[in-house]
């Protein structure tokens, strides 16, 4: 399990399974107020551009 953070003042936003996030999700911090955008770290096969 691992760790999402807010990226202005740390706060723990959710734990996740690495590979849980399959697209670009926004989160706000209830800490800061800060908006956080997170996005997976490898590209899905699903894009339809390069779908042949």
């Amino acid at each position: 399990m691992e760790s999402t953070r807010c990226g202005n003042c740390n706060a723990l936003l959710f734990k996740n399974e690495p590979g849980a996030i399959v697209k670009t999700i926004e989160i706000k911090c209830r800490r800061c107020a800060t908006l956080n955008q997170l996005r997976p770290l490898e590209p899905t096969s699903e894009c339809p551009e390069h779908q042949a």
